[in-house]
């Protein structure tokens, strides 16, 4: 089954290999706990940047309600665990597009290719685009004849590697640009993942850190202003000055998940995915997903997330996102499978679902 590309080999064995393996789920766990204890509520929703890094690619594992944290997957779950990557030993190639909200669009792409012993390597780029913006003043309400086109882009490169038969590490590195007229906002971010395969009846575990990295503010040309200092001599030329604009923060989050496959069949199963997420700056979230297969090229896919508080009133009243649902074709390019994935999700009453449709290739 392809949506789960998790075969493992004969990874190194050696007692200092399994040692440093231990530190470093250790210390993600540690980091995990910690991130989740000090996770944002209420009182921080709406005070972070860069969400771009928060829109999901990969049709598959959003149909599964973005559960896959334990997938593995290859690029197709890259998005939600690097440690994915090296669930897959054969090079790939991605390509998505979105709706997102208000009308927004989304492109994605992404190409990976095997090291051999030394793991995989990706380079992936995504661009979100909101559309032409009419710019207006007070002397001009209905335009100015300007019009704007903001852009919002996120590209990074992955490395993930099998340290064990068992385990699976991987990182991204994200370099983040906004720009809106002339005013433009940089940074990077980064994310940590490790997939655990218990050797039981397909149970695994993954956990991922997203967003790691400093805060970003937005600079440009039109931040410097000339002024005259006050009880300065009137025929002096005017002082130039910088304003400086306030620092935000990026949208950094834990992701814990696992997966199990229930079998169905002979060489058959249904997979079975939920992850918690704990937000910096949102109420913390549960995520729940299934993967069903019929017949050998066709899945059925569907999920749900939702809020994690019971209590009225520590969840968000304005939270838009509940059910997703999607389906994935698996087919072959001569001896190159290759696979079509489409995905829905649901976004509340006052947007029409989210729409995603990826195209994969592995040769």
């Amino acid at each position: 089954m392809r949506n789960d590309q998790w075969n493992p080999s004969n990874g190194r064995r050696g007692s200092v290999m399994k040692s440093w393996v231990t530190k470093v789920l250790v210390s993600v766990a540690v980091l995990g706990s910690a991130a989740a204890a000090s996770a944002g509520g209420l009182d921080r929703v709406g005070t972070s940047g860069a969400q771009e890094l928060r829109i999901p690619v990969g049709a598959s594992s959003i149909a599964i309600g973005g559960s896959t944290v334990a997938l593995g997957g290859g690029l197709a779950n890259l998005y939600y665990n690097p440690a994915s990557l090296a669930s897959t030993d054969e090079s790939q190639a991605l390509v998505s597009y979105s709706t997102y909200l208000a009308d927004a669009k989304v492109n994605y792409g992404a190409v990976a290719t095997h090291l051999g012993s030394q793991g995989e390597i990706a380079f992936h780029a995504k661009v979100l685009n909101i559309g032409d913006i009419t710019v207006t003043t007070e002397d001009a309400p209905e335009g100015t004849g300007e019009i704007l086109t903001p852009n919002f882009s996120v590209v990074g490169v992955s490395y993930a590697r099998r340290m064990t038969d068992r385990v699976l590490l991987g990182f991204t590195t994200s370099f983040v640009n906004e720009k809106v007229a002339d005013a433009q906002a940089s940074g990077f971010a980064v994310d940590l993942g490790v997939q655990y395969d218990t050797g039981w009846r397909g149970l695994r575990f993954g956990f991922a850190m997203k967003n790691i990295g400093p805060n970003m503010r937005f600079d440009g040309p039109n931040f410097e202003e000339r002024v005259a200092l006050p009880g300065s001599d009137p025929s002096a030329q005017p002082h130039v000055v910088r304003l400086q604009t306030a620092e935000f923060e990026i949208p950094t989050y834990l992701q814990i998940g696992m997966a199990y496959d229930l079998p169905i069949g002979e060489n058959r199963h249904v997979g079975l995915y939920g992850a918690f997420q704990g937000n910096n700056f949102s109420t913390d979230e549960y995520r729940i997903g299934a993967d069903v297969p019929i017949g050998e090229w066709l899945n059925l896919r569907g999920g749900f997330q939702g809020q994690m508080p019971l209590s009225k009133e520590d969840r968000q009243q304005d939270y838009v996102y509940s059910y997703t649902y999607g389906a994935g074709v698996n087919l072959k390019l001569g001896d190159r499978p290759f696979h079509f994935d489409w995905a829905g999700s649901h976004a509340g009453e006052f947007f029409d679902d989210n729409q995603q449709f990826s195209l994969g290739l592995t040769f």
